[in-house]
């Protein structure tokens, strides 16, 4: 299972972000895996995606976001500020609570372009 970051949704899903084609090509590499997102994912995303694409096109994302399998991640957000105050401000709220869902399902790989998941122990960042 692997986890899919905000950061490696937005370069798949807007063609003109920097990262696109570097995500195209990691989809093709964990087509077969079982991939997991948060409704908080979802919510940033369709937050950044507000600011680069058309409602329209969004829409058409929402529905594919929907196909992923989606964690409820409120009841980790005591142990995401755990996280949070551990890396003493290193990562944002969002990738601590990233973080404690995937300590919480066991998961070890992440697709992300962000930088605050390198490093973190026990993490492979595909990237």
């Amino acid at each position: 299972m692997i986890f899919l970051d905000t950061s490696y949704l937005i370069a798949f899903f807007v063609n003109r972000e920097e990262n696109h084609e570097r995500a195209v090509e990691i989809a093709k590499i964990i087509k077969n895996e079982e991939k997991l997102i948060s409704k908080l994912v979802v919510a940033e995303t369709i937050t950044v995606l507000k600011k680069k694409l058309e409602t329209k096109d969004i829409i058409k994302i929402y529905d594919t976001l929907k196909d992923f399998t989606t964690a409820e991640d409120s009841h980790l957000f005591d142990n995401a500020f755990e996280h949070f105050i551990k890396y003493d401000g290193e990562i944002s709220f969002f990738d601590a609570v990233y973080l404690a869902i995937m300590e919480d399902f066991g998961i070890h790989q992440i697709a992300s372009f962000d930088s605050d998941f390198k490093g973190k122990k026990g993490i492979i960042v595909i990237s």
